[in-house]
């Protein structure tokens, strides 16, 4: 089994748990982590996959929504106060 492979066994109990206990800012981080490989790559994938050369406009709206969920996300973990503004 290859480690990228050996990553996604362990990322998926740990997002589960995470969603149980209310940890956004693990899903936050996730949807950070996301971001990267869709901005270097031009491809997203939101429904269907969206080429950033076809698509430009769809393409950076959902890299720029990941980004925001993903601050979004950890910001009312950090500031639980304002988490009714930000979720």
């Amino acid at each position: 089994m290859n480690s990228s492979r050996v990553l996604n066994y362990i990322a998926f109990p740990v997002l589960v748990i995470a969603a149980l206990l209310g940890m956004y800012w693990v899903w936050g981080l996730l949807f950070l982590w996301w971001l990267v490989p869709t901005v270097m790559t031009g491809q997203a994938h939101l429904v269907f996959e969206v080429q950033r050369e076809d698509d430009p406009v769809l393409f950076w709206a959902v890299a720029i929504l990941w980004a925001l969920f993903g601050l979004m996300m950890i910001a009312a973990s950090l500031f639980p106060q304002y988490a009714q503004w930000l979720v």
